[in-house]
């Protein structure tokens, strides 16, 4: 499947009409309750597993019914434990790739993009199984993933003009089309998942 990124951006755009403001104060909350987190040195890895899944539930409600409940970014904790693992073995293989060259990293990150959505739809799912399925997904789109990222270029440069203010705005359409982009290729014929699958 070609993915067509003016169609996945356009989508994006309608969709968050009504849930930016939303999306800006959730962010707060949890961008504050990190920043508290940081206190201690491993406040953050605890928590950003669980947020991201959060965020990603949210991202989908908007795409899926086009309204996103901001109590949803937090029922990531309800799988703590698969999301907490997820990104510590996402970093630690990033890591890890990255030690070889920079574009390995780079390569890795996008293999690993989509397990934040995959435990917000599959909450049985285990960390490790999440990010097999990822990798099987983002087979023949991880070019795709960085052209589109890079599609936003001057959105960043943007929220650097503006000192982040862009952000309210650019972060939940960035989030809506990446959405848009999972739910395309999430059915896309992949290899079985095997239980406790490793990188």
């Amino acid at each position: 499947m070609v993915i067509n990124r003016k169609e996945l951006k356009a989508n994006a755009k309608k969709q968050i009409k009504g849930n930016v403001g939303t999306f800006f104060g959730l962010s707060i909350v949890i961008g504050l309750i990190i920043s508290i987190s940081g206190i201690t040195a491993i406040g953050p890895l605890l928590l950003a597993g669980a947020f991201s899944v959060g965020i990603a539930m949210f991202s989908l409600e908007v795409v899926r019914q086009k309204k996103g409940n901001f109590n949803t970014g937090f029922k990531g904790f309800k799988q703590f434990g698969s999301s907490f693992v997820a990104t510590l073995l996402m970093n630690i293989f990033i890591c890890l790739w990255s030690l070889l060259l920079f574009i390995p990293g780079i390569i890795a990150t996008l293999r690993y993009s989509m397990t934040y959505f995959i435990l917000a739809d599959n909450p049985e799912m285990s960390g490790s199984e999440a990010i097999k399925k990822s990798k099987e997904i983002m087979k023949g789109h991880k070019g795709e993933l960085f052209v589109l990222l890079f599609s936003f270029f001057w959105w960043y440069v943007l929220c650097l003009i503006t000192f982040g203010l862009a952000a309210i705005y650019v972060s939940p359409y960035i989030h809506a089309t990446i959405a848009n982009l999972y739910e395309q290729i999430k059915g896309e014929p992949a290899e079985k998942i095997e239980p406790h699958a490793d990188n």
